[in-house]
């Protein structure tokens, strides 16, 4: 039995309450879902890491998420215009999925406006504390990640 601590639990929960709804209140931005900007701003990541062709696997890896929901995503930004796909000749299960000029346009766009979200924080709360709050940030994905792990 875990000892309760003099913290009052209530302020967590209240406060990851909090971070959920602002999250929730950006259903989109610039039109698009939350789950496609990650995939796009992961596109773009990976397009800068290697030159090799980029895969739905390796964005699902990248993203931590199944290959079957990147598959979705990657259909939705194609037919949108955001992204194109071409398979490979020889494994038509393989596509080399690209940036197109839409794509990367609105890549920049989000690039500029979390740069600047970000920036704005940092002065905000100064960069000792920016820091402090990312080895913290970083120690509650570990410990959720480790505590899902043990429930699954």
């Amino acid at each position: 039995m875990q000892e309760q601590s003099n913290i009052d639990i209530r302020r967590f929960v209240e406060t990851f309450e909090k971070l959920v709804r602002a999250e929730r209140r950006k259903q989109s931005l610039f039109g698009l879902k939350q789950s496609e900007v990650r995939v796009l701003l992961c596109i773009e990541q990976l397009s800068h890491e290697s030159k090799q062709v980029i895969t739905v696997s390796e964005i699902s890896k990248k993203m931590l998420v199944t290959s079957p929901t990147v598959t979705e995503l990657i259909k939705s930004l194609s037919t949108n215009g955001f992204i194109e796909r071409n398979v490979d000749s020889q494994d038509k299960r393989v596509s080399d999925i690209k940036l197109t000029a839409k794509g990367e346009k609105i890549v920049q766009k989000l690039i500029t406006y979390f740069t600047s979200l970000f920036s704005g924080l940092i002065e905000k709360i100064g960069e000792e504390q920016s820091e402090t709050l990312l080895d913290l940030l970083d120690q509650v994905c570990l410990y959720l990640n480790e505590t899902n792990l043990e429930s699954d």
